[in-house]
């Protein structure tokens, strides 16, 4: 089987998952990891990040390394040779508060069988006792909805807890999945909503239009975005930090920015006019700010 990476998460009033809610609704605990993929490949464990393969010899935070020091991971697809193991690797991100025990493991979140035509996604139900035979870790299911409204979701955003060393603390935010959805482009596709950015929107009250470039960042361009998306360069540089990266982050922040917000910035703020020009100064410079004091935690000075 060849390499497939992991499907892009999308915001919950994404058009990619317009209609998501209209059926039998599995929540999900997001957690601040590295993503990792895990196949069969000529009968030898195959393991990638969210964007390469990845080896010992070109790891990614540890996560190979990990995953083949693991037997199970091994006898669960000799077993089912077909199946591709999506999780995350739980490596200190922006969530720093995990139980101890918890940090360089593996958690399954997603199972796809590649047998048939076209892969198919197994359900929570499904592929839970599949993993459970190995005693393999996945992220359990914090409630299941029918036909739910937005609303009771969000309900759920401070309650993904798995993990943490503090059960009233909540995590990164919450996924959610139906597994008989497929979004309007024919696309099997999940949606996600971040806490950080679900309590900035929540405080943010009555959106004025005027300084409308100011408000679209201060909403979403938060800190815990830029950190994730500064952590996501790092991983697939090896860990290794030099001043030669510093366009690729300010342009991935970018970059993610348009691609994850742009069409729910639009139905919020009705068709605004927006200075494209400027939003890049601003969102740019709000990097370079977190960009300064992320690497100053870690001893490294940056040239801004």
């Amino acid at each position: 089987m060849e390499t497939r990476y992991y499907q892009h998460v999308e915001r919950l009033n994404s058009d990619e998952v317009e209609g998501i809610l209209d059926g039998k609704v599995y929540l999900f605990t997001k957690l601040d990891g590295t993503n990792i993929g895990i196949h069969l490949e000529d009968g030898k464990v195959v393991v990638n990040s969210r964007k390469r393969e990845i080896s010992i010899e070109s790891d990614n935070a540890g996560s190979c390394q990990y995953v083949l020091d693991t037997p199970k991971f091994k006898a669960y697809l000799d077993k089912h040779p077909n199946h591709y193991l999506y999780g995350e690797f739980l490596v200190k991100h922006t969530i720093r508060i995990y139980k101890e025990t918890a940090w360089r493991r593996v958690y399954i979140f997603d199972v796809v069988d590649y047998s048939g035509e076209k892969p198919r996604y197994l359900t929570y139900d499904e592929y839970v006792p599949l993993l459970e035979e190995f005693g393999i870790k996945y992220i359990p299911c914090i409630v299941v909805l029918n036909n739910p409204i937005e609303q009771t979701v969000l309900n759920y955003v401070d309650k993904s807890n798995f993990l943490q060393a503090n059960e009233a603390d909540a995590g990164e935010g919450i996924v959610i999945k139906r597994y008989d959805f497929t979004n309007k482009y024919g696309r099997t596709s999940w949606a996600k909503v971040v806490r950080a950015e679900f309590s900035a929107n929540k405080k943010s009250g009555v959106i004025k239009m005027t300084d409308i470039e100011a408000s679209v960042v201060e909403q979403y361009v938060t800190v815990p975005f830029i950190e994730k998306e500064i952590s996501k360069v790092l991983e697939a540089v090896g860990g290794e930090w030099d001043n030669k990266y510093i366009g690729r982050c300010l342009g991935i922040v970018w970059h993610e920015f348009v691609n994850e917000n742009m069409w729910d910035i639009v139905k919020k703020y009705k068709n605004p006019t927006v200075h494209f020009n400027l939003l890049y100064t601003l969102v740019t410079d709000k990097t370079k700010v977190v960009m300064t004091e992320f690497f100053s935690e870690r001893g490294i000075k940056l040239p801004f």
